[in-house]
C-alpha cells in the first residue's frame, strides 16, 4: 500500500495522498492506519491528536505515534506524553490502564439514596462533615439530619461538659488541648465530652 492507493469514503474515491491532504494529516499516518486494519472511513475521518504528528514512542519493539498507541491500547495520547515526561518506561506509558474515577459515596435516608455531595447541597452541611460523621459511626439519618455547628470564634463559642459551660478557649486552657483541635473535633461530630476529654496524642520524636 502506498500514497496512490484509492480508499472510498462516503461515496468518494481519492488517493491516500489526497485524503491525507484533505484531512491535514501526514500520508504515513493514513497508510499505517489502513495497513493495520482500520476501515477506510475511520482511517480518514478519525482526527489525529496534535501530539501524534511530531512525536513517536517506541515500546515492545514497535514505534508508533501517541495517537496510534491510543487507538491500540485506549490510553489517551496526552496522558502518554505526560507519563513519558514523568519518567515512565515507554511500555508502561502506552499500556498501563487509566484508573477509573472513584464512585461517589451514597447515603440512604428515608428510602432516598443520594451521593454525599448531593445531601450536602440539600442540607447545607459540608460534605466533609457528613463523611466524617459516617466514618465515626453516625447513622445516615443523624449524619445528614443534624445541623452543622456554626463556626464562631473560639472565644465566643460555648459548650457544656458535665454541667459546666465554658468557651472552647476556656476548655482549651483547662485541658491543655489546643483550641483548633477541640473545634475540629466538634465540627467532625464529636460530643463535647469527648472533644475536651480525649487527650492529644504526643508527637513522637523523629
Amino acid at each position: 500500500m502506498d500514497k496512490r492507493t484509492e480508499p472510498t469514503v462516503r461515496g468518494r474515491t481519492r488517493t491516500v495522498e489526497e485524503w491525507a491532504c484533505w484531512r491535514g494529516m501526514i500520508v504515513e499516518t493514513l497508510v499505517w492506519r489502513l495497513e493495520h486494519g482500520w476501515e477506510a472511513p475511520d482511517a480518514v475521518l478519525v482526527p489525529v491528536h496534535p501530539a501524534a504528528a511530531s512525536v513517536v514512542v517506541t515500546a515492545f519493539g514497535r514505534t508508533l505515534t501517541p495517537g496510534e498507541w491510543e487507538r491500540e491500547n485506549g490510553v489517551p495520547a496526552t496522558l502518554i506524553g505526560k507519563r513519558i515526561k514523568l519518567g515512565w518506561t515507554p511500555e508502561g506509558a502506552v499500556s498501563r490502564p487509566v484508573r477509573s474515577k472513584r464512585t461517589a459515596r451514597t447515603v440512604t435516608v428515608g428510602g432516598e439514596t443520594l451521593a454525599v455531595h448531593e445531601w450536602s447541597e440539600r442540607t447545607g452541611i459540608p460534605a466533609a462533615v457528613i463523611s466524617s460523621r459516617l466514618s465515626i459511626g453516625w447513622t445516615p439519618e443523624r449524619a445528614v439530619g443534624t445541623p452543622a455547628r456554626k463556626r464562631r470564634g473560639p472565644d465566643l463559642e460555648e459548650i457544656t461538659v458535665g454541667g459546666e459551660t465554658l468557651t472552647v478557649h476556656g476548655w482549651a486552657e483547662r485541658t491543655g488541648i489546643p483550641v483548633v483541635t477541640i473545634s475540629s473535633r466538634l465540627n467532625c461530630g464529636w460530643t463535647p465530652e469527648r472533644a475536651v476529654g480525649t487527650p492529644v496524642r504526643p508527637r513522637r520524636d523523629a
